[in-house]
């Protein structure tokens, strides 16, 4: 009798210990400029390209292919684009965040899609390695 208790209290803690010991919700990563950093670029080299209004701005990175990277701010570097050309490869310096869109659809999809990223850009100037 007394083997047949403690076989049924192990059962118990079997089930129950996996329960009690995450019983916290874990953190959903919010998406959006200014929300939860997920990496910052540091002079990453990316060609970068942009509307004639220079209302959307993005690139893709030289190192890596399939990730879109968005500004966050692209007004702010209007005057400086004017002095590139368009999908010309630049030197983007902030922070990394998940685009909402990305993040809604990627759950929604049987296939991977590639990562969409919005980037507070802080700094940004001309590659001129090599040349």
């Amino acid at each position: 009798m007394k083997f047949f208790i403690i076989r049924k209290s192990i059962v118990v803690l079997i089930i129950l210990i996996p329960l009690i010991a995450d019983l916290g919700c874990k953190k959903q990563t919010r998406c959006g400029c200014g929300k939860d950093i997920l990496f910052s670029l540091t002079e990453g080299d990316a060609n970068v390209y942009w509307t004639a209004d220079y209302k959307t701005v993005f690139f893709y990175s030289v190192t890596s292919s399939g990730s879109t990277y968005y500004f966050c701010n692209p007004s702010k570097w209007a005057d400086l684009l004017k002095t590139f050309t368009s999908g010309q490869e630049l030197l983007v310096t902030g922070d990394a965040y998940y685009d909402c869109t990305y993040l809604m659809n990627s759950g929604n999809q049987g296939y991977a899609t590639a990562p969409i990223y919005q980037v507070n850009v802080t700094d940004l100037k001309k590659n001129n390695y090599g040349k």
